[in-house]
């Protein structure tokens, strides 16, 4: 039986994501024959493409037409302008993604120019879909929330609104369905691809009825008991894969192929018997077992950078797995670390295979003792690569090891630094004190180390002036802000499910929490406090915030990609490396 995994829009397009290659990589070496596409980046090269401005020029005229018809005037001007600028921007979009993809990448005029073309684009076309917006990164089907069935089910079935819909009809569902798949899963890891997701789903299965479509990634993992109140997700999906998926879709795989018998497959959610059902106990995977993620079947050439920038894992969850706001360990039930040989042949592996030598480490945070391993591996056997990694703010984070991480390539430190008040740090239960942040951006700072910093404004008891005392710490470090390669992005807090806040609210300040009415898919809450900052005041900080951050910071390239400043830094610091 052939399977084929797809990884719908919307994310961001300067790298592949790693959960189908991961997947594909484990399958393909269990025999099963795998198809993978990244239907992120072949839908933006297809609305990308000037040759399919007729298509959009079509539907602008048809809704102004229409328009006119019914004497609505809302969005007349947008239609007009969009007429009139679409076969102008078009010429414009061959040389902007050639600049991206080329040595324009590094000419920050061009980078910024060509982005800039790109976005006029995506803005023009969408008049097409009005209300709705695509972005290169995001889209937003502004009458439809996410986070409710009814939405979904309105949506995808919206002819008018849904880019999606359109789309994928055109470009996208015959070559699918012409593999003859018996099996496809979509891979879920972000809000930005429910609604692709389960337009595809909703072509599929009105194309071919009996095409099992599976469902896995993060975002349906954080909403187990949702999924059992919403029955009417059945109608479009046959299951749903939570937590890790390489067994599972094997094990899936085989029962389609034999007695169809899915109380053997571990971590799925199904009907059994007219009931929503979910296998346990739930299998967490070794991940020393696993091989080498494969992207063969991605376009790779597509990616909008220069270098191809490859992520690649040393571990998965999280060692820590404490922070007061943080449901990311839903995903990853027990913290693992890969083997440091066989983290090496991956890197040597993919390396070769794919000609790169860039890579991002998508740990949640690299374990100290493995980047020493790796930092040593790569400096003994003279490995040139370049990479960048998340990391904690641990007082063992010394100088010696900044020092020897950037010997072997290591470009970026990537911290969740959250707050810089120590009352707020403890409270999130952060486990890091001020001092050893002072101590290790001076380090970084003193052995060329670029730094990224994650800020939350709005944790509960949180005030305005500890909010700003944060950013503060940050802008007012000038040697930091202008720092090669440093980049700052602030968040505004949202109390979502899972996250150990929700154990003891009261702790927090938190007196009363409500979920989102008509919002059976939500993966948050709403709340309110007797102490700090209410919900609405934080908001208003986050955004005094956010203007503050980017007066100062410039958003391109780091803080708009983390894989294109890596190539940034490396061009910037005389890379020599011949890929």
């Amino acid at each position: 039986m052939k399977t084929t995994l797809l990884f719908p829009p919307s994310w961001h397009p300067s790298q592949p994501y790693l959960s189908l290659p991961a997947l594909t990589g484990f399958l393909r070496r269990e025999g099963v024959d795998v198809t993978q596409r990244d239907i992120n980046i072949e839908f933006l090269e297809v609305i990308l493409n000037k040759d399919n401005k007729g298509d959009f020029l079509e539907r602008i005229a048809d809704r102004l037409s229409k328009r006119r018809l019914s004497g609505e005037k809302e969005d007349y001007s947008k239609l007009i302008s969009a007429l009139e600028e679409i076969p102008y921007v078009s010429e414009k979009l061959d040389s902007a993604k050639a600049a991206l993809r080329g040595e324009g990448f590094y000419d920050s005029n061009q980078y910024m120019e060509s982005l800039g073309n790109i976005g006029k684009w995506l803005s023009l076309i969408s008049t097409a879909y009005f209300p709705s917006e695509v972005t290169l990164v995001g889209n937003n089907l502004t009458n439809y929330s996410v986070y409710s069935s009814k939405g979904i089910f309105e949506a995808i079935n919206n002819e008018k609104e849904n880019i999606f819909l359109d789309i994928f009809k055109r470009h996208f569902l015959k070559s699918i369905l012409a593999d003859e798949p018996g099996l496809v899963g979509i891979s879920v890891t972000s809000t930005s691809q429910i609604i692709p997701a389960f337009t595809m789903a909703r072509l599929i299965k009105e194309a071919n009825k009996d095409i099992h479509i599976t469902i896995g990634g993060g975002v349906f993992t954080r909403l187990i008991d949702n999924i059992f109140r919403s029955d009417v997700l059945f109608s479009l999906v046959d299951s749903f894969i939570i937590y890790e998926g390489e067994h599972a879709l094997l094990s899936l795989i085989h029962e389609l192929e034999n007695k169809k018998d899915f109380t053997q497959v571990p971590n799925l959610i199904y009907k059994h018997n007219g009931r929503t059902a979910l296998n346990e106990p739930l299998i967490v995977e070794d991940i020393d077992y696993l091989p080498t993620p494969d992207y063969d079947g991605f376009p790779l050439s597509l990616y909008f950078t220069p270098k191809l920038v490859l992520p690649v894992q040393t571990s998965r969850g999280c060692y820590y797995k404490k922070c007061a706001f943080c449901n990311l360990h839903v995903d990853q039930m027990v913290f693992r670390s890969r083997k440091i040989d066989l983290v090496m042949e991956d890197i040597s592996d993919l390396s070769q295979k794919y000609k790169t030598k860039y890579f991002f480490i998508t740990d949640e945070a690299m374990p100290l003792p493995t980047m020493k391993k790796f930092s040593d591996k790569i400096i003994e056997n003279k490995i040139d690569i370049k990479w960048i990694t998340g990391m904690r703010f641990e007082k063992k984070l010394d100088s010696g090891l900044i020092e020897k991480a950037s010997k072997a390539g290591c470009l970026k430190f990537v911290f969740g630094l959250e707050s810089y008040n120590q009352r707020v740090l403890d409270l999130m239960r952060k486990g890091i004190q001020r001092e050893t942040v002072d101590r290790i951006i001076k380090d970084c700072l003193e052995k060329g180390m670029a730094v990224h910093v994650y800020l939350i404004t709005g944790f509960p008891t949180e005030t305005r002036e500890e909010a700003f005392e944060s950013v503060d710490f940050i802008l007012n470090n000038e040697a930091l802000v202008n720092s090669l390669g440093f980049s700052c992005q602030p968040s505004l807090f949202e109390l979502e499910k899972a996250s150990p806040i929700l154990d003891l609210p009261p702790s927090y300040g938190i007196t009363k929490i409500m979920e989102p009415k008509g919002h059976d898919l939500s993966l948050g809450y709403f709340y309110e406090v007797d102490k700090g900052m209410t919900a609405k005041e934080a908001e208003e900080v986050y955004n005094q915030i956010m203007d503050k951050v980017y007066n100062k910071v410039s958003p391109f390239p780091f803080n708009y990609s983390m894989s294109d400043g890596l190539l940034y830094i490396a061009r910037s610091k005389g890379d020599g490396i011949a890929y």
